[in-house]
């Protein structure tokens, strides 16, 4: 369910885009449409203009070969124009997904547009122990992943710099993820919930909050491995993996 992709090329408004798409589902499935969200940084109210992707959940009354047929045209000129593919899932395989998904799921529950049909997410609930699961398993990988991606970029700055820019969205997820369990208001902007999670783990959003005012600014960065910037984002990193791993569930607020 996740996707963070660079560079969409399309200038109309992103909800007039999902709009449109919903329009033609809706005009190849009729009935069969039973929702349309959108979810992500457009939902957030932080898309940023040639970086942010449109983010559509898709639930059809079910999901089989002929309905990929059918429906493949448009998810081609949709990702065509610079934005994920969207994610399809049948009613019943929706009601079903909240242990496979929490992290997504508590992220669009808590910012989500409808652009068609009944709210999925009014009656969802998250689990708190399958979002530590997930939060956990997720973070080391992307933990290990940063690692590798710094000690291969060496001395490159450049590399360096697009590293942490991409690897930015995730580590901020899994702060809102780190405020859900803690019990803690998850709050509406990225950096308030840096910030917010620096105070809850000990750590300095500083380095995270410079790296987004640069994505969001369409700012390249660059940086060498002594830099305090890559310090700092590696240790916030670092802070946020040991706090999930070390969670007591109903302890930690």
């Amino acid at each position: 369910m996740k996707g963070q992709r660079e560079e969409v090329p399309s200038t109309m408004d992103p909800l007039d885009s999902a709009r449109k798409l919903t329009a033609e589902l809706d005009r190849l499935l009729g009935g069969r449409l039973r929702s349309v969200v959108v979810y992500g940084s457009v939902a957030r109210g932080e898309a940023i203009e040639g970086v942010s992707d449109v983010n559509v959940l898709v639930l059809l009354d079910r999901v089989d070969p002929e309905t990929l047929r059918r429906l493949s045209p448009v998810a081609q000129k949709w990702a065509g124009a610079g934005n994920t593919p969207p994610l399809l899932m049948a009613w019943p395989e929706w009601r079903r997904a909240a242990d496979a998904f929490a992290i997504e799921l508590a992220d669009m529950k808590d910012a989500h547009v409808m652009v068609h049909g009944e709210d999925p997410l009014r009656s969802l609930d998250v689990d708190p122990v399958e979002l530590r699961l997930q939060a956990e398993h997720e973070l080391r990988g992307k933990l290990l992943q940063l690692r590798e991606g710094l000690v291969l970029a060496g001395t490159e700055g450049d590399q360096v710099g697009r590293l942490l820019l991409t690897a930015l969205p995730s580590f901020t997820t899994y702060a809102r993820t780190a405020l859900r369990l803690a019990g803690r208001p998850v709050p509406d902007t990225t950096p308030d919930v840096l910030a917010a999670v620096a105070t809850l783990t000990d750590a300095d959003a500083a380095p995270l909050q410079h790296v987004w005012e640069a994505r969001r600014q369409r700012r390249t960065v660059s940086a060498s491995l002594d830099d305090p910037l890559v310090t700092g984002y590696y240790r916030f990193a670092e802070r946020i993996a040991d706090f999930v791993d070390t969670l007591t569930l109903g302890e930690a607020g």
